[in-house]
């Protein structure tokens, strides 16, 4: 008889369906969960609203000209001695405000882009009964805290909500860069402490796994709109998407495989079982 020949396509198939019906509960779980990140009004009684403010409404008021405090900021780094003759540069907010307000009926999370205006308003009434959400404040150096949070609710009112208890969340730091004959520097200023840190980026080394990680945390349509990081949102969106239906489609497939049905039971069976002791052990996650 003739010796059968090892067919690699075959054998490639076979573990492409016994590795996707192992890993159908993690396939699902991962494939939701990043949906979820991007898409926070899935599964629950949230709601998503986006607008912008008038020019009477801006946040961009309350807060310092970003121009004269990074010419301010880069004085006084000259007197200390740190750099000479620079050249102020890419002056901007490194991020969203986030601002909250929490009633009786829900928890409002507003997402601010400053220099656009464009508002991202969530609500989130699961938040109102959460004991781990503070309706405390800070005092920042050279913002109004006060101010600040007065204009998120004439925001809310405008939108037919009633502001309870209000906080800011986060507000954004300032960067801006440096450059002279010697070198190129950033500079981040904290609007909360007052204070700055320079940072010499011709001394910056490259870590790729630095790289990977803070992709990996990259979640949400940025307020802004279109961008580069809109781009890879929506990708990590529609690879969600494909890990759901590779679980779906693996399924199927080993359906119509007689052959292979009690093989597929027991790795389904173990796997299922693990996943189970996984989310028990993960309970407290859910809170």
């Amino acid at each position: 008889m003739p010796k059968s020949k090892f067919n690699f396509h075959k054998f490639n198939r076979r573990i492409h369906l016994y590795a996707g019906l192992f890993m159908i509960p993690y396939i699902f779980i991962f494939g939701l969960s990043g949906i979820i990140f991007n898409h926070p009004t899935i599964l629950n009684d949230r709601s998503f609203d986006s607008f912008i403010l008038d020019k009477e409404e801006s946040f961009a008021s309350t807060f310092p000209d970003v121009e004269k405090l990074a010419t301010s900021i880069t004085n006084s780094i000259v007197r200390d001695g740190l750099i000479s003759n620079p050249e102020i540069k890419n002056i901007k907010y490194n991020g969203t405000m986030i601002l909250r307000s929490m009633n009786d009926v829900a928890d409002y999370r507003m997402n601010v882009d400053i220099p656009t205006s464009k508002v991202q308003l969530l609500t989130l009434p699961d938040f109102v009964n959460n004991t781990e959400v503070s309706s405390g404040n800070y005092a920042t150096s050279n913002i109004n805290s006060k101010d600040l949070l007065y204009k998120a609710e004439q925001v809310l009112k405008k939108q037919d909500i009633v502001p309870g208890k209000s906080r800011i969340q986060r507000i954004p730091n300032l960067e801006f860069d440096l450059e002279n004959d010697t070198g190129n520097y950033r500079v981040t200023y904290n609007y909360t402490s007052g204070n700055y840190r320079v940072n010499d980026l011709g001394k910056r080394k490259f870590k790729l796994n630095y790289l990977l990680t803070n992709l990996h945390q990259v979640h949400g349509y940025p307020v802004a709109g279109f961008s580069v990081q809109w781009l890879w949102v929506f990708f990590a969106d529609s690879l969600a998407v494909l890990m759901i239906i590779w679980a779906i489609s693996g399924l199927i497939m080993w359906f119509k495989m007689k052959r292979l049905f009690t093989i597929g039971v027991i790795l389904l069976s173990i796997s299922m079982l693990v996943f189970i002791i996984i989310l028990i052990n993960s309970y407290e996650f859910g809170f």
